[in-house]
């Protein structure tokens, strides 16, 4: 299938190679994380008698590297928001978490890990990796590096048995998971998080939930004992349910950018706003999209600081994966259209990472395709001038 590239202020522009993954017919759930010198990749499979497989794959040097299975049961919960992931430790240890259901409650569900000292050749399970066993939901799993070890971030429903919020929790993982701790008390309940590392502190960009169910996009700096966690904006969106669309959080020079979805004030928007330095509070909001996005976001890292995002919009009946670089000085290149999908819960999230050398790898799932399709490309950042 042909893709194009559309430029929707500056004309028609060459379409970026596809390089979509060596996944099978009716994948899902793809994730991207940059680590040791390419992109890695997990999605899911299905797979034998009602089992899925959770795959793994890195892209380096232009090409899919051969894929190999994290783990395959019948237990594994596949979820078009929250998805499995892999992170790479510092010395190149992998981390693979996923979703599986609990066995005394079928609308429960764990995070598992899985540890590879081979680049992904082969995996080994590490067990859960939250110190709770309660019958109820675990995920939206983030990870960044943290010296020899991983800083994993989750969504933690331990309270919500007796009727408490769900709180955002945090856990260093090496060979084993420790014991976490609670970073904010009350949080949505099913938006994802996004993690990164910014002034020799991990941070993690999630979506808050006051009192009187103001749902704004927050960040918490790991500062000390106790976290530090600011508004990235002061959006005022009210909603009763959670909008299941979670920010994204990358590095951005010495600082950090997130990108994030609103309706507040009943206007659907994407927007990135840029924090300094050893910054606790963020520059203004730079809309990206206000002509009625779907959201679901994915935020990448560009030279001096500057970063690419990726969302869904609406494009007639159907959802487009659109790309706009944003500067810290607040000017914003052109909108990119990369493919299409459908404006379903079934298309999932578009997934960016970087490449070497001032590219990006971007990757999504084709859902107007029956068995639905998982479609990449590689993206030089010039093009998003």
């Amino acid at each position: 299938m042909a893709l194009a590239l559309v430029a929707a202020s500056a004309g028609a522009g060459p379409a970026p190679p596809a390089v979509d993954p060596p996944a099978a017919a009716g994948a899902s759930a793809p994730a991207l994380a940059a680590g040791d010198g390419g992109v890695l990749a997990t999605w899911i499979e299905p797979g034998v008698e009602g089992a899925h497989r959770l795959r793994f794959a890195r892209y380096e040097g232009g090409r899919w590297g051969a894929p190999t299975t994290v783990i395959e049961n019948a237990r594994l919960f596949v979820n078009w928001a929250d998805t499995p992931g892999v992170a790479a430790a510092r010395d190149g240890t992998l981390t693979a978490w996923w979703l599986e259901r609990a066995e005394s409650d079928a609308h429960a569900y764990g995070v598992a890990l899985a540890r590879s000292l081979d680049r992904g050749v082969s995996w080994r399970a590490l067990g859960a990796l939250h110190d709770d066993d309660s019958a109820v939901e675990h995920g939206f799993v983030s990870m960044v590096p943290e010296g020899d070890a991983l800083r994993a971030f989750w969504l933690d429903g331990r309270r919500t048995a007796a009727g408490g919020p769900t709180e955002l929790r945090t856990a260093l993982v090496a060979a084993a998971a420790g014991p976490s701790e609670r970073v904010d008390e009350r949080v949505c309940d099913c938006c994802s998080t996004s993690a990164g590392r910014s002034g020799g502190m991990s941070v993690v960009a999630y979506r808050d939930r006051s009192g009187d169910e103001i749902r704004d996009v927050a960040v918490a700096r790991l500062q000390g004992r106790e976290p530090l966690a600011a508004p990235v904006a002061a959006d005022g969106w009210r909603i009763e349910g959670c909008p299941v669309n979670g920010p994204a959080l990358t590095a951005a020079g010495d600082g950090v950018a997130v990108a994030w979805f609103t309706a507040a004030s009943g206007r659907a928007r994407v927007a990135v706003a840029f924090s300094a330095a050893g910054a606790s509070s963020f520059g203004r909001a730079l809309e990206l999209d206000g002509d009625r996005p779907l959201g679901r976001v994915g935020i990448a890292p560009l030279a001096g600081g500057d970063v690419a995002v990726v969302w869904l919009a609406i494009r007639g009946d159907e959802a487009a994966v659109r790309a706009r670089r944003a500067r810290p000085d607040g000017s914003l290149g052109p909108v990119l259209e990369l493919g299409a999908t459908t404006a379903s819960r079934l298309a999932g999230v578009p997934r960016i990472a970087p490449l070497p050398r001032g590219a990006l790898l971007v990757a999504w799932l084709d859902a107007r395709e029956r068995p639905s399709r998982l479609r990449a490309v590689e993206l030089d950042a010039a093009a998003l001038r």
